[in-house]
């Protein structure tokens, strides 16, 4: 490990971006592999399930916020819910975005869970968008987010096909921020039980591209490394340079890949970012 003054310059430098009113480090944790969606066949899930427990998952929080990372999406069911409780009570300060569950049947009633549980802010699944708007339902997509609003929070949308935030964007909806996939997958849509043999197209990078840079709200960019297919600077060459000072990005990590994996991303992170960086305070909270 660095020195610890080498891990502070780090958090002192990662710029704040505001989704709604909620402030945030640029650089947000990802959960996928906490919850075992490797994106990458039925070994990578069963050593990504396996490494972590309930203490593991505590120390990556810690390994987080100790590197400069202040915040972490994750899904709104009883196991992330129940380590955050934990994790706080412990402590830990670690701001949690609320990713939707799409097995829940009564998604409203999702997100008041999440709500009362301590999110921070809460966002519509990004599968779960993308069925409803190619099921010619996106007014529950609306209907979601007046709900999130209704509860003082920051509300978002996710999608994979970033067509369909452009059509919320121009509809009207009640967005804070979007989070945009570099990919367009089919892939789990939220169902922990599939394997899905998803197709990471570099081609579609583009595309995601040009969408953020055309929505009006603060966005987050996720899949940035491909579900680990890419090292974080081959990840970040594109997105980088099309990342506003008031976007940030979503990485998952998986602790047994690098040693030290939260400092060297949050390093890259504002290395390739760094010119980019202007206008955004580093300690505005």
């Amino acid at each position: 490990m660095r020195p610890a003054e080498d891990v502070s310059l780090a958090r002192m430098a990662l710029p704040v971006i505001h989704l709604g009113t909620l402030p945030v480090r640029r650089l947000v944790a990802g959960s996928n592999p906490i919850s075992g969606f490797s994106h990458a066949g039925a070994e990578r899930t069963t050593a990504m399930l396996d490494y972590f427990s309930v203490e593991n998952i505590k120390r990556f929080f810690a390994a987080c916020e100790a590197g400069g990372v202040d915040a972490v999406i994750a899904r709104v069911d009883a196991l992330i819910i129940r380590v955050l409780r934990e994790y706080w009570h412990e402590g830990g300060t670690i701001k949690w975005i609320a990713q939707t569950a799409p097995e829940h049947r009564d998604p409203v009633k999702n997100i008041t869970q999440a709500y009362r549980a301590g999110a921070k802010a809460i966002y519509i699944h990004g599968g779960e968008v993308d069925r409803l708007f190619e099921k010619g339902e996106p007014e529950q997509v609306r209907a979601q987010l007046e709900r999130i609003r209704s509860l003082g929070l920051p509300c978002g949308m996710a999608a994979h096909r970033p067509a369909h935030l452009l059509a919320a964007q121009d509809a009207g909806f009640p967005v804070d921020f979007f989070l945009v996939c570099m990919y367009q997958l089919q892939g789990y849509q939220g169902n922990a039980n599939r394997e899905p043999e998803d197709n990471f197209n570099d081609a579609d990078r583009p595309t995601a591209l040009s969408a953020l840079a055309r929505l009006e709200r603060p966005c987050l960019a996720y899949k940035v490394l491909g579900a680990g297919r890419k090292t974080p600077r081959e990840g970040l060459r594109d997105v980088a340079p099309a990342l506003r000072p008031t976007d940030g990005v979503v990485m998952g990590m998986f602790p047994p890949d690098a040693k030290e994996i939260v400092t060297e991303n949050v390093r890259t992170f504002l290395e390739m970012t760094a010119s980019r960086s202007h206008g955004v305070a580093a300690d505005a909270e």
